[in-house]
């Protein structure tokens, strides 16, 4: 079982309108993608930050001349690093653009964890 945070706008969802589910845990897309992974979800600050921080980790290498298992212990840190992050940052981007946590829940993957919240909703058509 996985858990997923649900996250809906401050003023509740508009008819046909769906909440955000967001994973805990691990982001196995933001590890091999994370500048691509923060455009994917709009996050475009959090898109600058991670190439602008990867060019700096890349010329700073060059420029101390560290060979490639140096390079890549470094690399493979700082994309451990995005990836184990990557889900709490989207958490925090949500809430900085209105949305608020409804409920914690645990399914076995996204479409399911939606139809289980959608369930528990007073007044659900589901």
């Amino acid at each position: 079982m996985r858990l997923y945070t649900v996250h809906i706008p401050a003023g509740g969802l508009a008819l046909g309108e769906e909440p955000l589910l967001v994973e805990e845990g691990f982001c196995w897309p933001a590890l091999f993608f994370s500048f691509l992974w923060a455009l994917w979800h709009r996050m475009w600050l959090v898109a600058v930050v991670l190439l602008l921080v990867s060019t700096v980790i890349e010329v700073a290498l060059s420029l101390v001349g560290a060979n490639i298992a140096a390079r890549g212990a470094l690399n493979l840190g700082f994309a451990l690093f995005v990836a184990s992050s990557a889900n709490d940052w989207r958490r925090a981007w949500l809430a900085r653009r209105g949305f608020r946590l409804s409920e914690i829940v645990a399914s076995d993957n996204e479409d399911a964890a939606g139809r289980r919240w959608g369930d528990a909703q007073p007044g659900s058509l589901l």
